[in-house]
């Protein structure tokens, strides 16, 4: 079976636009390519934090966003944004034509005269360190990881301060390029497993039996849902080939792929063991499928 890394050679490559010092380009190309996959996946986390907040009792919670790039999810989900007024927003030319720390003052007053959910407060995991200090710059998200779980360690100061008492794992598209190694060292310092619930969306060419094995050591599962959605289009004939090749490599339908010009993610839920047959979980699961009906379209 082909190893993930190498899945990842096959698909288009974003690297330069991921670790700059402003999100601009990155914006202009992913509009580009139609990528959309955090603004479908928004009214999924909402359902999921609200699902929590109702079984836990709880206002505030702890969201570590993996992959964070810089702070799409946290803009979207606690500032109420979609991915259109991004793109608007950060390719206007008045922005553009401010200097780096005048950008990061207006952008942080943009995004707080939003309608704010306080309750959400987002740590970003992501090895693009420029992404990451923009994100905390301009207040998107609260704390960053800046490191690449996959050759790094996890330093000692990030335990303390990050994951000790995170409440739900997040992740749009970013499984894959991270692996079970990522994973292990986010939850071994995690002292609430018992508590935590994560949402993440994963490309279907994706193998992610590793990344179960691993959730398993912490009494966690890893739960397949009904939902997909549309990542992005794909970036050519040949791009599509390739994934539609390896999606029923793993043995998965790639009907969908074959008849649009778009990848898909299917969205995972992650739980404790002990709360899997419990009502509310399975509550959760039908209202996520009942929503998914007309996303595929």
């Amino acid at each position: 079976m082909m190893l993930n890394q190498e899945i990842n050679l096959k698909k288009l490559d974003l690297n330069h636009v991921y670790n700059l010092q402003d999100p601009q380009l990155y914006y202009q190309l992913i509009t580009q390519y139609k990528y959309d996959l955090p603004e479908r996946a928004k009214s999924y986390f909402m359902k999921v934090i609200n699902a929590y907040r109702d079984y836990e009792s709880v206002y505030s919670l702890k969201i570590l966003d993996i992959g964070c790039s810089y702070g799409i999810n946290a803009a979207l989900l606690k500032f109420d944004k979609s991915m259109t007024e991004l793109y608007q927003y950060y390719t206007n030319p008045l922005r553009l034509q401010q200097a780096e720390l005048s950008r990061r003052n207006l952008d942080h007053t943009w995004f707080h005269e939003s309608n704010v959910d306080e309750g959400l407060q987002f740590i970003g995991l992501d090895s693009a360190e420029q992404a990451v200090n923009y994100a905390v710059e301009s207040q998107l998200i609260q704390s960053g990881i800046p490191t690449n779980l996959e050759k790094l360690p996890l330093l000692k100061e990030d335990y303390a301060n990050h994951l000790q008492d995170i409440n739900l794992l997040i992740s749009t598209g970013c499984i894959g390029y991270i692996t079970e190694v990522t994973f292990d060292k986010i939850l071994t310092p995690v002292r609430n497993l018992s508590q935590l619930w994560g949402a993440v969306f994963i490309l279907k060419m994706f193998d992610i039996s590793e990344i179960k094995k691993t959730l398993g050591k912490y009494n966690l599962i890893l739960v397949e849902t009904d939902v997909t959605v549309k990542q992005r289009k794909f970036s050519s004939l040949e791009e599509k080939k390739s994934i539609i090749d390896l999606i029923e490599q793993q043995g998965l339908n790639a009907e969908a792929e074959k008849e649009s010009d778009n990848l898909f993610a299917q969205l995972f839920l992650i739980f404790p063991l002990h709360l899997t047959s419990k009502q509310s979980i399975k509550k959760l699961l039908c209202d996520l499928k009942n929503s998914s009906k007309d996303v595929i379209c």
